[in-house]
């Protein structure tokens, strides 16, 4: 979050660069177009010097003063329109120059500010999904922990029910099932769960077993599923 603001700042200080940039434009061009109308009434006051002046002359050497005032009039006229344009001409191509210098600032800030907005998109979801990435590896180290607690809980509370089921065994098997009970039948120390288990459902059921199995029959016949489990459970730790 913190990271994507900082970001949306850089990009409104590039936009807001943009309208100063423009502003000093504008600022330029009013500065050259009031430049060129002084320059112009500059030039229209000197004309209309040099016009009086002419005219003074004309008057001196004789000549028709309506005339002279005429001639120095179209004439004074006549210069002023000229510098005018002159004057028109420099400020119009000052604005010109203005609006196009502004244009191209625009588009360099409007480009600066596309690009760092595009940064700041990039490395706010490089920010988001290293931040999932980060919670999806904490909920999986969560859940393997419950998941191996879990599994503790229930060998714990299974090796504890096959370690009170097989008080019954131990006289024959031995406590640590090291014996062959009654003399007959297989040492069991060292089975593991799944052979165990698979001995003691055969008993139960009548389809397995060889001297003992008569014998086992009816100690397996009490026994339901989750106490064959634990009982297999427990002896497959006795070695």
């Amino acid at each position: 979050m913190k990271k994507t603001f900082l970001y949306s700042l850089v990009v409104a200080s590039l936009l807001v660069g943009c309208g100063d940039t423009l502003k000093e434009s504008a600022s330029g061009a009013m500065d050259k177009a009031k430049e060129a109308a002084s320059e112009v009434a500059s030039k229209a006051a000197d004309h209309a010097k040099e016009a009086a002046a002419g005219a003074a002359e004309a008057v001196k050497s004789g000549g028709n003063v309506a005339e002279a005032a005429k001639e120095a009039v179209k004439e004074a006229a006549s210069k002023t329109v000229e510098s005018a344009k002159e004057a028109a001409g420099a400020a119009t191509e000052a604005a010109k120059e203005a609006a196009s210098g502004a244009v191209e600032k625009a588009k360099e800030a409007a480009s600066s500010a596309t690009e760092a907005a595009k940064e700041g998109a990039e490395k706010a979801a490089e920010a988001a999904k290293e931040t999932t990435e980060q919670a999806t590896e904490g909920a999986k180290e969560a859940a393997a922990g419950a998941a191996a607690a879990a599994t503790e809980a229930a060998s714990g509370g299974a090796a504890e029910a096959g370690a009170k089921l097989y008080t019954k065994c131990a006289g024959c098997h031995g406590a640590k099932a090291e014996k062959k009970a009654l003399g007959a039948s297989q040492v069991i120390a060292g089975w593991d769960a799944v052979k165990v288990e698979e001995a003691l459902k055969g008993y139960k059921a009548g389809t397995y077993g060889g001297a003992m199995k008569g014998v086992m029959k009816g100690q397996a016949a009490g026994l339901s599923d989750d106490d064959i489990k634990a009982l297999a459970a427990y002896i497959s730790t006795l070695k």
